[in-house]
């Protein structure tokens, strides 16, 4: 799922783990922030998990974080 982030007025977003921009220096930086073993599979958002970790240091604000994950009421997961 994608999620969309304004960072120092730009947006970018990032999906399947890999931010990308008209900013090329910023899609770069973002990346370069990701870590490089991936996700973590426990992780079932690790899009907007990435995203936030990302805002949290440069600062910036969610534009749109994607459709909410599926789940079933009353399950454990």
């Amino acid at each position: 799922m994608a999620v969309t982030v304004r960072i120092a007025r730009a947006e970018t977003s990032i999906e399947d783990y890999v931010w990308t921009s008209k900013e090329a220096s910023l899609a770069g930086l973002l990346n370069a922030m990701l870590d490089p073993l991936g996700p973590s599979g426990a992780d079932p958002n690790p899009d907007l998990t990435a995203a936030q970790a990302a805002i949290k240091i440069l600062g910036g604000e969610i534009l749109d974080a994607g459709e909410p994950l599926p789940y079933e009421p009353g399950m454990v997961y």
